[in-house]
């Protein structure tokens, strides 16, 4: 029976071992991998992104915003998955040149993205291992065609869909049937006052952190309550309530967009909220009651039982002592 134990020890730690060359492989090469282009996105200032739009990015005070085709804040999670492309590793690399451009669909590229000084456009892909045509300069390039959706993307695809700035400190806020402003105190001051069960916090975090599940362009005017929030730095950021229900629809003049919110976060951004109240226990009936009082002088009488029902030689022990 020992033996057998010992067996089976040796065959686990066998197999241990050989699981563990497999999973590492030592001695071989991991393959070298060779980037479209090598570019320094903190050293990147300027993007464009060529597809149906021409749509352009400038970095500002650390943010990415969009300059055309129209002006607002990006989002820079999705604009650095556009600068990561550069990253994509180039399987293949062939010269090409003018004539060869038809054949690759790079005489009328898909898109184009340039980041800074470095353009890549984007042709076809390879019927067989359907790899992406990548022509840098003189150099035809093959990829793997894992972010194809990054490029053909619309410019409100790469929008920040949050409604206030990231670091925005709101000093007073306006919206229909409310007035909150910061006191030099750091209190707020709420026209009409507020219900004692009422707070400001809640209003203050939503808008801090509101964001749309989609964002539009706008051309015409547009139309509405008006929403006012005045930040600690830069101008009022102003919004129009075009649609309340069942989504509610908030437009921003100044940049032309269209902001859809849903759910309890819409009702959140309209007015203060009170506290959920806890449920209160069921009251009981008249009848109920009625049992109730009943019972009581019973329940009584059979609380002092015992002390009347004593035997005679308890009592007269009782009074010896």
């Amino acid at each position: 029976m020992k033996s057998r134990l010992i067996l089976n020890l040796a065959l686990l730690i066998v197999i241990a071992v050989l699981a563990a060359v497999a999973f590492f492989e030592p001695g071989k090469e991991k393959p070298e991998t060779t980037p479209l282009a090598a570019i320094d996105e903190n050293a990147l200032t300027a993007i464009t992104l060529q597809n149906k739009d021409a749509i352009t990015f400038e970095k500002q005070n650390g943010h990415w915003r969009l300059t055309k085709p129209f002006y607002a804040p990006a989002n820079d999670i999705r604009v650095r998955q556009l600068i990561g492309i550069a990253e994509a590793n180039s399987e293949a690399q062939y010269p090409v040149s003018a004539d060869d451009l038809p054949k690759f669909e790079l005489d009328k590229p898909k898109a184009t993205l340039i980041l800074d000084a470095t353009t890549m456009k984007f042709g076809g892909s390879d019927p067989i291992n359907m790899r992406r045509y990548v022509q840098i300069g003189d150099t035809l390039h093959l990829v793997n065609d894992d972010f194809f959706h990054h490029l053909t993307a619309s410019a409100t695809d790469y929008v920040d869909k949050k409604l206030l700035p990231e670091d925005a400190k709101i000093k007073e806020i306006f919206i229909p049937g409310l007035k909150a402003t910061l006191g030099q105190d750091g209190k707020w001051i709420l026209e009409p006052p507020a219900e004692p069960n009422q707070s400001i916090s809640d209003l203050l975090n939503a808008w801090n952190t509101a964001r749309a599940i989609d964002v539009k362009r706008v051309e015409q005017p547009a139309q509405g309550d008006v929403i006012r929030i005045t930040l600690a730095e830069g101008n009022p950021v102003e919004f129009f309530i075009m649609q309340r229900e069942p989504d509610l629809l908030l437009v921003r003049p100044d940049l032309g967009l269209q902001y859809e919110v849903t759910g309890n976060a819409a009702k959140q951004l309209l007015s203060l909220q009170k506290p959920e109240l806890k449920p209160e226990e069921p009251k009981l009936s008249p009848a109920e009651d009625e049992e109730t009082e009943e019972e009581s002088p019973a329940d009584a009488e059979e609380q002092q039982e015992p002390a009347e029902s004593a035997e005679p030689g308890e009592e007269g022990e009782e009074a010896a002592d």
